[in-house]
């Protein structure tokens, strides 16, 4: 089995909290890894508390981060206990995907998109 973490940085604010794990349970219902979770650096729960109670052979954690920075480094080197069993991916800010959802996001704003689009459920 294999799993996934979202790794956010964490906020203060609750509408941070609802955003990742909106994006947790909208790859949940896809069905294509074991378990899904999501972890924080600043806040509950930590990463590597959240890697210790998962149950999968495999885990690959996802930095919801726009770049690799400090905190990226800082993560790596915690994570040496659970050797080849973690992999940690690239921050997600490269990603074609993330241009396309800025050039969206500005076209809703100035009225020349008007669309919303839904993941099917699995």
């Amino acid at each position: 089995m294999i799993g996934l973490v979202i790794l956010g940085h964490g906020s203060n604010l609750p509408d941070y909290r609802r955003v990742v794990e909106m994006h947790r349970e909208r790859l949940e219902k896809l069905g294509i890894f074991g378990e899904v979770r999501t972890a924080y650096i600043v806040e509950e729960p930590k990463l590597a508390d959240v890697l210790r109670e998962m149950r999968s052979e495999k885990i690959v954690v996802v930095p919801l981060f726009i770049a690799y920075g400090e905190h990226l480094r800082e993560i790596e080197e915690a994570l040496s206990e659970f050797g080849d069993k973690v992999v940690i991916c690239d921050p997600i800010g490269e990603s074609e995907l993330v241009t396309y959802a800025i050039l969206i996001s500005a076209l809703r704003r100035i009225n020349v998109l008007s669309f919303e689009y839904t993941i099917p459920h699995a």
